[in-house]
């Protein structure tokens, strides 16, 4: 449960970039959608264990058990697509760095006492 949460948290530090400027409207629509996924995930996977906590595990039947195993799966299955989306874009954001990241700091400027 300590993981689901931390997973929503993830999700909501890449949401902060919601209006942050990309290369292109696709990757700015797929930084997005990925962001939403690793948010929400965790809180299906969440309700997901909390309704076998809930009712008990003794009292789900075969169909139920087959439909909570599989809604895990896809759930994991989104996360892990959306993680994989954001490093990827992360990655390609390299491709057009500002101009002045190449430039030397003169750190004696900032900080006086070096």
């Amino acid at each position: 449960l300590i993981g689901c949460f931390n997973g929503m948290v993830f999700g909501a530090i890449h949401c902060l970039g919601w209006n942050y400027l990309f290369q292109g409207h696709t990757e700015h629509m797929l930084w997005r959608a990925a962001s939403l996924g690793i948010a929400c995930a965790p809180v299906l996977l969440f309700l997901n264990v909390g309704l076998v906590l809930w009712v008990g595990a003794t009292d789900i039947s075969g169909l139920h058990a087959a439909i909570m195993i599989l809604s895990a799966i896809i759930t994991s299955f989104i996360y892990i697509v959306a993680r994989v989306t954001l490093i990827v874009l992360m990655i390609m954001s390299l491709q057009s760095l500002p101009l002045g990241v190449h430039d030397t700091v003169a750190w004696t400027e900032f900080i006086p006492h070096l």
